[in-house]
Protein backbone atom coordinates (compact mmCIF):
# COMPACT_ATOMS: atom_id res chain seq x y z
CA UNK A 1 0.00 0.00 0.00
CA UNK A 2 1.42 3.04 -0.78
CA UNK A 3 0.01 6.82 -0.39
CA UNK A 4 -0.14 9.38 -2.79
CA UNK A 5 0.59 12.85 -2.54
CA UNK A 6 -3.20 13.92 -3.22
CA UNK A 7 -3.91 11.67 -0.50
CA UNK A 8 -1.40 13.13 1.91
CA UNK A 9 -2.53 16.83 0.62
CA UNK A 10 -6.27 15.11 1.88
CA UNK A 11 -5.55 13.89 5.17
CA UNK A 12 -3.90 17.05 6.01
CA UNK A 13 -6.76 19.38 5.14
CA UNK A 14 -8.77 16.73 7.39
CA UNK A 15 -6.53 16.83 10.52
CA UNK A 16 -6.55 21.05 9.89
CA UNK A 17 -10.11 20.64 10.59
CA UNK A 18 -9.95 18.31 13.75
CA UNK A 19 -10.33 15.02 12.23
CA UNK A 20 -8.77 11.97 13.66
CA UNK A 21 -7.58 10.00 10.11
CA UNK A 22 -7.71 6.32 10.27
CA UNK A 23 -5.98 4.05 7.40
CA UNK A 24 -6.86 0.67 6.82
CA UNK A 25 -2.83 -0.88 6.33
CA UNK A 26 -4.21 -4.12 4.53
CA UNK A 27 -7.33 -2.36 2.14
CA UNK A 28 -5.57 0.92 2.57
CA UNK A 29 -8.59 2.85 2.73
CA UNK A 30 -8.16 5.93 4.77
CA UNK A 31 -11.40 6.77 7.22
CA UNK A 32 -11.07 10.48 8.73
CA UNK A 33 -13.29 10.59 11.98
CA UNK A 34 -14.53 13.04 14.32
CA UNK A 35 -14.41 12.46 17.94
CA UNK A 36 -18.05 11.59 19.09
CA UNK A 37 -17.35 13.93 22.50
CA UNK A 38 -16.92 16.34 20.08
CA UNK A 39 -19.75 19.30 20.35
CA UNK A 40 -20.21 19.55 16.56
CA UNK A 41 -19.86 16.07 15.47
CA UNK A 42 -23.11 14.10 15.16
CA UNK A 43 -21.99 11.81 17.45
CA UNK A 44 -24.60 8.78 15.99
CA UNK A 45 -22.87 8.85 12.37
CA UNK A 46 -19.50 8.88 13.92
CA UNK A 47 -20.00 6.45 16.38
CA UNK A 48 -21.17 3.44 14.40
CA UNK A 49 -18.41 4.20 12.31
CA UNK A 50 -15.60 4.48 14.99
CA UNK A 51 -17.33 1.18 16.60
CA UNK A 52 -16.90 -0.24 13.05
CA UNK A 53 -12.77 0.65 13.10
CA UNK A 54 -12.45 -0.41 16.31
CA UNK A 55 -13.90 -3.66 15.56
CA UNK A 56 -10.65 -4.38 13.50
CA UNK A 57 -8.65 -1.57 15.13
CA UNK A 58 -5.31 -3.74 14.83
CA UNK A 59 -5.65 -3.04 10.96
CA UNK A 60 -5.39 0.64 11.14
CA UNK A 61 -2.78 2.88 11.61
CA UNK A 62 -3.91 6.71 13.48
CA UNK A 63 -2.99 9.78 12.52
CA UNK A 64 -3.77 12.38 15.47
CA UNK A 65 -3.90 15.83 14.46
CA UNK A 66 -0.62 18.43 15.96
CA UNK A 67 -0.29 19.25 19.36
CA UNK A 68 -0.74 22.39 20.14
CA UNK A 69 3.17 23.06 20.11
CA UNK A 70 3.58 21.95 16.74
CA UNK A 71 1.03 24.35 15.44
CA UNK A 72 2.44 26.94 17.29
CA UNK A 73 5.75 26.34 16.03
CA UNK A 74 4.89 26.59 12.90
CA UNK A 75 2.95 30.45 13.25
CA UNK A 76 6.54 31.16 14.53
CA UNK A 77 8.46 29.67 11.20
CA UNK A 78 5.99 31.51 9.60
CA UNK A 79 6.18 34.96 11.14
CA UNK A 80 10.11 33.95 10.80
CA UNK A 81 9.63 34.47 6.72
CA UNK A 82 8.24 37.84 7.03
CA UNK A 83 10.13 40.57 5.81
CA UNK A 84 8.17 43.42 6.88
CA UNK A 85 9.82 43.93 10.12
CA UNK A 86 6.01 46.03 11.37
CA UNK A 87 4.44 42.91 10.50
CA UNK A 88 6.72 40.52 11.79
CA UNK A 89 7.21 42.57 15.17
CA UNK A 90 2.90 42.61 15.22
CA UNK A 91 2.71 38.98 14.55
CA UNK A 92 5.20 38.17 17.42
CA UNK A 93 3.46 39.84 19.90
CA UNK A 94 -0.15 38.42 19.19
CA UNK A 95 1.79 34.93 19.81
CA UNK A 96 2.93 36.45 23.50
CA UNK A 97 -0.92 37.54 23.98
CA UNK A 98 -3.77 35.60 25.55
CA UNK A 99 -5.33 33.15 22.62
CA UNK A 100 -2.61 32.93 20.02
CA UNK A 101 -4.15 31.13 17.64
CA UNK A 102 -7.30 33.21 16.97
CA UNK A 103 -5.78 36.31 17.13
CA UNK A 104 -2.68 35.34 15.01
CA UNK A 105 -5.88 33.99 12.40
CA UNK A 106 -7.46 37.14 12.24
CA UNK A 107 -4.50 39.30 12.01
CA UNK A 108 -3.61 36.97 8.91
CA UNK A 109 -7.27 37.00 7.28
CA UNK A 110 -6.96 40.43 6.73
CA UNK A 111 -3.12 40.75 5.57
CA UNK A 112 -1.19 40.71 2.63
CA UNK A 113 0.29 37.70 3.83
CA UNK A 114 -2.68 35.83 3.62
CA UNK A 115 -2.08 33.35 1.03
CA UNK A 116 1.57 33.15 2.05
CA UNK A 117 0.25 31.95 5.61
CA UNK A 118 -2.38 29.13 3.82
CA UNK A 119 0.50 28.07 1.71
CA UNK A 120 2.95 27.97 4.14
CA UNK A 121 0.66 26.09 6.70
CA UNK A 122 -0.32 23.14 3.91
CA UNK A 123 2.92 22.87 3.32
CA UNK A 124 4.15 22.15 7.48
CA UNK A 125 1.16 20.01 7.70
CA UNK A 126 1.92 17.89 4.43
CA UNK A 127 5.03 17.41 5.97
CA UNK A 128 3.64 16.32 9.33
CA UNK A 129 1.65 13.71 7.82
CA UNK A 130 4.32 12.60 5.49
CA UNK A 131 6.32 11.73 8.98
CA UNK A 132 3.68 9.93 10.37
CA UNK A 133 3.13 7.65 7.37
CA UNK A 134 7.16 6.94 7.98
CA UNK A 135 6.42 6.58 11.63
CA UNK A 136 3.79 3.57 10.45
CA UNK A 137 5.89 2.35 8.13
CA UNK A 138 3.32 3.53 5.35
CA UNK A 139 4.89 4.02 1.80
CA UNK A 140 4.71 6.97 0.36
CA UNK A 141 4.51 7.03 -3.57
Amino acid sequence: MKISGEQIHEISQDLQCGLKIFINRKTGEIKPVHHPNEVYSDSEIWEEELEKIENELTDYSVIEKMESWEAFQIMEDFIEKIEDEKSKEDLIKILNRKSPFANFKDEIESSTYRQNWFDFRDKKYEEYVKDQLRIEKIEIE
